[in-house]
């Protein structure tokens, strides 16, 4: 009788499986402190433009030991290469060919390196026996340990830790408020999926919760304000067993859908018009204290148009225009007054480093995620509602911070993360089911 062939599960030992706890624990820590732990606020400092030491050093650390596991558990890495997403993998070969017509082709080639390297750590953390259990766990202690260490920082260090001149938004431990409200904003919903995962006391998981929103309203954030209510209102939607059905995703788009025509007809039928975008976006914005000029972005699309102009179809190369003083992005800066490292919308910036070639490989990216989602809808609901709220989020968030394909921040990092893993769990559900 044939022996089946052993998982990755069957064949990780415990040292194997604190490396990958360790990954998840640098991960977070790179991503969202400081670039070489300094707290440089002017933009000015090539730390904020990933060039130093330090951030060598620590990503470096980081594939390091993700190349160790993928070399100890080559066939099972093989088979979860090939179930990649598959507009994923043209994206990385767009952005490495790329390199032939950059005007930097050496940081073009490093930053594509940089985005292969973040795939191979994705699928180094899918072999652990139980990914996501792992993930939320080793996301949450980090997390928290940011959110107190903020605290402390605002309490004995108040000029480091509040930003004045944002109306006194909290930052901490991190560059900017923004950051801080994405940390307690991942730290919310990832107790509420560590809750559905295994029982937690509630003396425990309602402190830290409450804790955690006190730090996202300090932060004064409101993107990740919204970001907290889209994806608790999301996960705890796909996870309940009465949506399990063929039809749930199309149901839930069909009824947002139908609202949304709903207060357009509303509008309509009251002012014999269609709305304007001040007027649609006027509601939201007023409950977040937000203009309805998305704080000045504006001024920043109007500039990066100029340039996307000059190669849409391919891109200028990828990774080579915000590189902050003297670099592509200078006329930017002198028409601002300040120096910017991103346009606020990811689809801008990747249509002018990638062209519309690359947009549309995102765009096909995205939704292949979305396709694949529902298939793993039927065998892991949990996983499914956790990795649906987090791509809904991060193609909102995308919209008004640069965030996909985008080095080592946060937002990118954790979607090559879930991209891998959503890929590698329908692939070994697949497996299972034969």
């Amino acid at each position: 009788m044939k022996i089946p062939a052993q998982t990755a599960t069957d064949e990780i030992n415990s040292f194997e499986i604190l490396i990958i706890r360790g990954i998840v624990v640098m991960f977070i820590m790179f991503s969202l402190m400081p670039y070489g732990l300094s707290w440089d606020y002017t933009g000015s400092s090539e730390l904020t433009m990933e060039g130093s030491m330090t951030i060598k050093l620590e990503w470096g650390a980081v594939f390091a030991l993700a190349t160790i596991l993928t070399y100890r558990h080559f066939p099972t890495i093989l088979k979860d290469v090939r179930s990649l997403n598959p507009f994923l993998v043209m994206v990385l070969l767009w952005c490495l060919l790329s390199t032939v017509w950059s005007p930097l082709p050496a940081v073009t080639f490093k930053r594509a390196a940089q985005l292969c390297g973040l795939v191979m750590m994705g699928m180094s953390i899918q072999l652990a026996p139980r990914p996501l259990h792992l993930l939320v766990k080793y996301m949450l202690y980090p997390l928290m340990g940011i959110l107190v260490l903020s605290l402390l920082i605002v309490i004995t260090n108040p000029a480091i830790g509040i930003d004045y001149e944002l109306g006194g938004a909290w930052r901490g431990a991190v560059s900017q408020k923004n950051e801080l409200g994405q940390v307690a904003a991942i730290a919310i919903l990832l107790w509420q999926v560590h809750a559905c995962q295994e029982r937690v006391s509630l003396k425990i998981l309602i402190p830290s919760i409450l804790f955690c929103f006190f730090m996202l309203v300090m932060s004064k954030s409101s993107t990740s304000m919204i970001a907290t209510i889209i994806t608790s209102s999301v996960f705890h939607l796909l996870r309940k067993r009465h949506v399990n059905s063929s039809y749930a995703l199309t149901r839930i788009g069909l009824t947002i859908l139908c609202l949304l025509l709903l207060a357009v007809y509303v509008f309509y039928m009251q002012e014999s018009r269609m709305p304007t975008w001040q007027e649609a976006s006027a509601p939201i914005a007023g409950i977040f204290g937000k203009g309805t000029d998305l704080t000045g972005r504006t001024e920043i699309w109007e500039l990066i148009w100029v340039e996307i102009r000059r190669h849409w179809i391919v891109g200028l190369g990828y990774g080579s225009f915000w590189l902050g003083p003297n670099s592509l992005s200078q006329f930017i800066i002198d028409a601002l007054n300040w120096i910017p490292l991103q346009s606020h919308n990811g689809y801008l910036d990747i249509l002018n480093e990638q062209g519309i070639i690359g947009l549309a490989l995102t765009i096909l990216t995205l939704l292949t995620q979305a396709r694949y989602l529902t298939i793993l809808f039927h065998k892991d609901r949990i996983q499914t509602a956790f990795w649906s709220a987090m791509l809904l989020i991060l193609i909102i968030i995308n919209f008004s911070e640069s965030s996909l394909f985008r080095g080592f921040a946060f937002h990118n990092v954790f979607f090559i993360i879930a991209l891998t893993a959503v890929t590698c769990s329908k692939r070994r559900a697949e497996e299972r089911n034969q």
